[in-house]
């Protein structure tokens, strides 16, 4: 087991493209060398605030948390994870099901896990991998690296906001959606965003999801067709739709005038730098949110 304050060694000779934290017990440590394999290297750490460290340091695809991890008391500092680790996506792992687990889940699903897995099945090894794959994370991780610094003067609570946008952004298009998870009402949001004076959590959901189109739309062979599919809208015809009520362009226009940084700096300039002096004490969940 890695202690926080070591270096992290290389892997296999190559760039890592993402490392997967865990912190788990010591059988489902052994169950994860196994499932993973090839597909991520596992770095297992002792507690949360060990993940934190590291994730503070390293590229991180994933965190893994074990039923301990995400015990009731265990809130703040999960919080504090989910906003140590950017596009990282945090993972609950299990070595079985029980009557607890959905309770548990809906309660940690406002605080960035998004997903839970059953290692004791074999769908969950097969669904884990999927759930790892570099691709998707190397494009949320980009999003992270490029719009999060940009809040450097937000509040923590707005930083964790846009955070939970960027790993949800894929496959969520209703901020009732976003909202419930953050266990946040959706009216009492959008209140507080126009009392503020700021563009509507909508807008800032809607960009999010363009910037995540922008990057597909620069992957090799990738169509307008299969970007919409990838990002859930119900048809291309749907997301046409949405990029022209946003952006008034289609979505072929779209594509060849907003590259992903130009998608990045309409984000930026629009919904961050515009309204800096109001993201300064700006607190959209008025949770009184602080990173550890």
């Amino acid at each position: 087991m890695f202690k926080s304050d070591q270096s992290i060694p290389p892997f296999g000779g190559h760039a890592r493209s993402g490392d997967v934290l865990t912190v788990v017990d010591s059988s489902l440590q052994q169950q994860l060398n196994l499932v993973l394999g090839t597909t991520a290297r596992p770095i297992h750490l002792d507690s949360v605030s060990a993940a934190i460290s590291v994730a503070r340091r390293v590229p991180i695809r994933a965190v893994l948390l074990g039923p301990a991890a995400i015990a009731p008391e265990a809130s703040p500092i999960v919080a504090s994870l989910a906003n140590a680790c950017g596009g990282a996506v945090l993972i609950a792992v299990i070595g079985s099901w029980t009557p607890t687990v959905p309770a548990t889940l809906l309660a940690f699903g406002g605080l960035g896990i998004r997903d839970a897995v059953d290692l004791s099945r074999r769908e969950g090894m097969s669904r884990l991998r999927a759930l790892l794959e570099p691709n998707e994370w190397e494009l949320t991780n980009r999003i992270s690296r490029t719009l999060l610094p940009s809040l450097n003067q937000s509040t923590d609570e707005m930083r964790y906001f846009i955070a939970h946008l960027i790993r949800t952004a894929p496959f969520v298009s209703s901020m009732r959606i976003v909202a419930r998870d953050l266990h946040v009402r959706d009216s009492s949001m959008n209140s507080r965003f126009l009392r503020a004076c700021l563009p509507s959590p909508k807008k800032y959901l809607a960009a999010a999801r363009l910037v995540y189109a922008a990057g597909l739309l620069e992957t090799p062979g990738m169509s307008v067709a299969r970007a919409a599919l990838r990002l859930r809208y119900s048809s291309p015809q749907s997301f046409g739709r949405h990029v022209r009520e946003q952006l008034g362009v289609t979505a072929s226009e779209f594509r060849k005038k907003y590259s992903f940084d130009a998608m990045v700096s309409h984000f930026t300039t629009c919904l961050v730098v515009r309204h800096q002096d109001a993201l300064r004490s700006f607190e959209p969940l008025k949770r009184r949110f602080r990173a550890t």
